[in-house]
Protein backbone atom coordinates (compact mmCIF):
# COMPACT_ATOMS: atom_id res chain seq x y z
CA UNK A 1 0.00 0.00 0.00
CA UNK A 2 1.30 3.46 -0.86
CA UNK A 3 0.55 6.31 1.45
CA UNK A 4 0.57 9.76 -0.27
CA UNK A 5 2.74 12.59 1.94
CA UNK A 6 0.49 15.84 1.51
CA UNK A 7 1.86 18.88 1.71
CA UNK A 8 -0.04 20.79 4.74
CA UNK A 9 2.13 23.83 3.71
CA UNK A 10 1.12 24.09 0.21
CA UNK A 11 -3.06 23.65 1.40
CA UNK A 12 -2.96 25.44 4.25
CA UNK A 13 -1.02 28.69 2.57
CA UNK A 14 -3.14 28.23 -0.26
CA UNK A 15 -5.99 28.72 2.19
CA UNK A 16 -4.94 31.44 3.67
CA UNK A 17 -4.72 33.10 0.67
CA UNK A 18 -8.26 32.44 -0.37
CA UNK A 19 -9.37 33.69 3.16
CA UNK A 20 -7.37 36.76 3.09
CA UNK A 21 -8.95 37.54 -0.80
CA UNK A 22 -12.33 36.66 0.47
CA UNK A 23 -11.67 39.26 3.47
CA UNK A 24 -10.61 41.76 0.95
CA UNK A 25 -13.29 41.59 -1.11
CA UNK A 26 -16.32 41.53 1.84
CA UNK A 27 -14.17 44.00 4.15
CA UNK A 28 -13.33 46.69 1.57
CA UNK A 29 -15.40 50.07 2.03
CA UNK A 30 -16.76 51.15 -1.08
CA UNK A 31 -15.70 54.47 -2.05
CA UNK A 32 -18.97 57.10 -1.78
CA UNK A 33 -19.61 58.80 -4.46
CA UNK A 34 -20.78 62.42 -3.65
CA UNK A 35 -23.79 63.51 -5.77
CA UNK A 36 -23.07 66.14 -8.42
CA UNK A 37 -25.90 68.73 -8.50
CA UNK A 38 -27.40 69.99 -11.50
CA UNK A 39 -26.35 73.54 -12.29
CA UNK A 40 -29.57 76.13 -11.73
CA UNK A 41 -30.04 79.28 -13.07
CA UNK A 42 -31.47 81.80 -10.92
CA UNK A 43 -33.35 85.36 -12.16
CA UNK A 44 -34.11 87.66 -9.66
CA UNK A 45 -36.54 90.80 -10.66
CA UNK A 46 -36.75 93.38 -8.50
CA UNK A 47 -35.68 97.62 -8.61
CA UNK A 48 -33.77 99.92 -7.75
CA UNK A 49 -32.78 98.11 -4.47
CA UNK A 50 -31.39 95.69 -7.02
CA UNK A 51 -29.37 98.19 -9.55
CA UNK A 52 -29.98 101.62 -9.53
CA UNK A 53 -27.50 103.45 -12.33
CA UNK A 54 -25.07 106.52 -10.97
CA UNK A 55 -27.94 109.55 -10.82
CA UNK A 56 -26.12 112.76 -9.42
CA UNK A 57 -28.75 114.63 -9.53
CA UNK A 58 -30.05 112.54 -6.29
CA UNK A 59 -26.66 112.48 -5.04
CA UNK A 60 -26.83 108.58 -6.27
CA UNK A 61 -23.27 108.24 -7.41
CA UNK A 62 -23.37 104.44 -7.29
CA UNK A 63 -24.17 101.93 -10.16
CA UNK A 64 -25.22 98.85 -7.93
CA UNK A 65 -28.58 98.26 -5.96
CA UNK A 66 -29.28 101.41 -3.78
CA UNK A 67 -28.17 102.71 -1.08
CA UNK A 68 -25.03 100.05 -0.81
CA UNK A 69 -21.87 101.72 -0.33
CA UNK A 70 -20.35 99.35 -2.68
CA UNK A 71 -21.17 96.88 -5.66
CA UNK A 72 -20.04 93.56 -2.88
CA UNK A 73 -22.58 95.08 -0.52
CA UNK A 74 -26.05 95.38 -2.36
CA UNK A 75 -28.34 91.83 -1.85
CA UNK A 76 -27.87 90.66 -5.36
CA UNK A 77 -24.04 91.14 -5.01
CA UNK A 78 -24.24 89.07 -1.58
CA UNK A 79 -26.72 86.57 -2.72
CA UNK A 80 -24.64 85.51 -5.65
CA UNK A 81 -21.58 84.99 -3.91
CA UNK A 82 -23.90 82.34 -1.78
CA UNK A 83 -25.52 80.84 -4.99
CA UNK A 84 -21.96 80.70 -6.79
CA UNK A 85 -20.50 79.35 -3.37
CA UNK A 86 -22.92 75.85 -4.08
CA UNK A 87 -22.14 75.38 -7.03
CA UNK A 88 -19.75 77.32 -9.08
CA UNK A 89 -21.72 76.62 -12.72
CA UNK A 90 -24.30 78.24 -11.55
CA UNK A 91 -25.55 81.23 -13.05
CA UNK A 92 -27.31 84.20 -11.54
CA UNK A 93 -29.19 87.16 -13.64
CA UNK A 94 -30.53 90.31 -11.56
CA UNK A 95 -32.28 92.91 -13.40
CA UNK A 96 -34.40 96.01 -12.70
CA UNK A 97 -38.02 95.72 -13.66
CA UNK A 98 -39.35 99.00 -12.73
CA UNK A 99 -41.09 99.11 -15.70
CA UNK A 100 -43.22 96.40 -15.07
CA UNK A 101 -43.84 98.13 -11.65
CA UNK A 102 -45.07 101.46 -13.03
CA UNK A 103 -46.89 99.93 -15.82
CA UNK A 104 -48.43 95.89 -15.34
CA UNK A 105 -51.44 97.01 -16.66
CA UNK A 106 -50.75 97.23 -19.74
CA UNK A 107 -46.96 96.66 -20.26
CA UNK A 108 -46.06 94.42 -23.37
CA UNK A 109 -44.35 91.28 -22.04
CA UNK A 110 -41.94 91.34 -24.92
CA UNK A 111 -39.70 93.97 -23.52
CA UNK A 112 -38.42 91.25 -21.31
CA UNK A 113 -37.11 88.81 -24.24
CA UNK A 114 -33.53 88.27 -23.00
CA UNK A 115 -35.02 87.66 -19.38
CA UNK A 116 -37.12 84.53 -21.09
CA UNK A 117 -33.87 83.50 -22.86
CA UNK A 118 -32.13 82.93 -20.15
CA UNK A 119 -34.50 79.96 -18.98
CA UNK A 120 -34.26 80.31 -15.43
CA UNK A 121 -34.83 77.46 -12.93
CA UNK A 122 -35.62 79.98 -10.11
CA UNK A 123 -36.92 83.12 -10.18
CA UNK A 124 -37.16 85.08 -7.23
CA UNK A 125 -39.80 87.74 -7.15
CA UNK A 126 -38.26 91.03 -5.01
CA UNK A 127 -40.20 93.74 -6.20
CA UNK A 128 -43.59 95.95 -5.41
CA UNK A 129 -41.83 99.10 -3.84
CA UNK A 130 -43.04 101.59 -7.29
CA UNK A 131 -46.43 100.27 -6.79
CA UNK A 132 -47.04 102.93 -4.87
CA UNK A 133 -50.91 103.69 -5.43
CA UNK A 134 -52.81 101.76 -2.86
CA UNK A 135 -55.53 100.97 -5.85
CA UNK A 136 -53.08 99.51 -8.16
CA UNK A 137 -51.49 97.84 -5.19
CA UNK A 138 -54.94 96.47 -4.03
CA UNK A 139 -56.25 95.52 -7.37
CA UNK A 140 -56.15 91.37 -7.86
CA UNK A 141 -54.73 92.41 -11.37
CA UNK A 142 -52.19 92.77 -9.88
CA UNK A 143 -51.76 89.03 -9.21
CA UNK A 144 -52.84 88.27 -12.92
CA UNK A 145 -49.72 90.51 -14.05
CA UNK A 146 -47.40 89.13 -11.96
CA UNK A 147 -48.11 85.37 -12.46
CA UNK A 148 -48.50 85.84 -16.35
CA UNK A 149 -44.98 87.72 -16.21
CA UNK A 150 -43.77 84.31 -14.34
CA UNK A 151 -45.64 81.83 -17.18
CA UNK A 152 -44.04 84.14 -19.94
CA UNK A 153 -40.65 84.00 -18.59
CA UNK A 154 -40.85 79.81 -17.69
CA UNK A 155 -42.09 79.54 -21.26
CA UNK A 156 -43.40 76.11 -20.67
CA UNK A 157 -40.58 75.07 -18.36
CA UNK A 158 -41.18 73.85 -14.81
CA UNK A 159 -39.81 77.06 -12.75
CA UNK A 160 -39.60 77.47 -9.01
CA UNK A 161 -40.57 80.85 -7.83
CA UNK A 162 -39.49 82.75 -4.35
CA UNK A 163 -41.48 85.70 -3.32
CA UNK A 164 -40.79 89.01 -0.79
CA UNK A 165 -42.80 91.73 -0.09
CA UNK A 166 -41.37 94.68 -0.58
CA UNK A 167 -39.03 96.61 2.13
CA UNK A 168 -41.18 99.41 3.10
CA UNK A 169 -44.60 98.62 4.09
CA UNK A 170 -47.61 97.68 1.31
CA UNK A 171 -51.00 96.59 2.55
CA UNK A 172 -52.39 95.80 -0.94
CA UNK A 173 -49.25 94.46 -2.36
CA UNK A 174 -48.66 92.10 0.19
CA UNK A 175 -51.88 90.61 0.49
CA UNK A 176 -51.75 90.33 -3.49
CA UNK A 177 -48.11 88.26 -2.59
CA UNK A 178 -49.99 86.24 0.10
CA UNK A 179 -52.46 85.34 -2.48
CA UNK A 180 -49.96 84.55 -5.10
CA UNK A 181 -48.49 82.51 -3.01
CA UNK A 182 -51.43 80.32 -1.64
CA UNK A 183 -52.72 79.89 -4.59
CA UNK A 184 -49.28 78.80 -6.63
CA UNK A 185 -47.45 77.60 -3.52
CA UNK A 186 -44.73 79.80 -3.78
CA UNK A 187 -42.68 80.72 -0.64
CA UNK A 188 -43.08 84.12 0.49
CA UNK A 189 -40.62 86.25 2.84
CA UNK A 190 -41.80 88.77 4.83
CA UNK A 191 -39.17 91.90 4.18
CA UNK A 192 -41.19 94.96 5.33
CA UNK A 193 -40.68 94.79 9.08
CA UNK A 194 -36.45 95.49 8.17
CA UNK A 195 -37.84 99.18 7.40
CA UNK A 196 -39.23 99.64 10.62
CA UNK A 197 -35.50 100.11 12.02
CA UNK A 198 -33.57 102.93 10.99
CA UNK A 199 -30.10 100.52 10.97
CA UNK A 200 -31.35 98.86 8.21
CA UNK A 201 -31.56 102.23 6.44
CA UNK A 202 -29.16 104.61 4.57
CA UNK A 203 -30.85 107.59 6.29
CA UNK A 204 -27.70 109.11 8.19
CA UNK A 205 -25.81 109.07 4.67
CA UNK A 206 -27.97 111.24 1.91
CA UNK A 207 -29.65 114.25 2.07
CA UNK A 208 -32.39 112.90 -0.30
CA UNK A 209 -34.48 110.34 1.68
CA UNK A 210 -35.91 108.78 -1.63
CA UNK A 211 -32.17 107.29 -1.58
CA UNK A 212 -31.50 107.30 2.16
CA UNK A 213 -34.43 105.50 2.73
CA UNK A 214 -33.31 102.58 0.99
CA UNK A 215 -31.37 99.65 2.72
CA UNK A 216 -28.39 100.08 3.32
CA UNK A 217 -25.16 97.58 4.32
CA UNK A 218 -27.08 95.90 6.93
CA UNK A 219 -30.31 96.37 5.52
CA UNK A 220 -28.66 94.99 1.93
CA UNK A 221 -27.41 92.07 4.78
CA UNK A 222 -30.24 90.88 5.66
CA UNK A 223 -32.33 91.17 2.76
CA UNK A 224 -29.95 88.41 1.56
CA UNK A 225 -29.99 86.45 4.36
CA UNK A 226 -34.06 85.78 4.29
CA UNK A 227 -33.92 84.90 0.75
CA UNK A 228 -31.12 82.79 1.21
CA UNK A 229 -32.51 80.90 3.83
CA UNK A 230 -35.60 79.83 1.23
CA UNK A 231 -33.43 79.94 -1.76
CA UNK A 232 -30.77 77.22 -0.61
CA UNK A 233 -33.34 74.63 -0.56
CA UNK A 234 -33.68 75.03 -3.94
CA UNK A 235 -30.15 74.66 -5.09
Amino acid sequence: MKYFKMNYMKVYGSGLLICTLTLLFFCNPKEETIPVKTPKKVLILGNSITWHPASPSINWLGNWGMAATAADKDFLSLLTDKIIEINEQNEVLGRNVYPFERGYETISLTEFEDLKTFKADIIVIRFGENIAEPERAATPQLQVAVKDFVDYLADGRPVKVILTTPFWSNPGVNQNFLALSEQNKWPLIPLDDLSLAQENMALERFENISVGSHPGDLGMERIATRIWTVLANEL
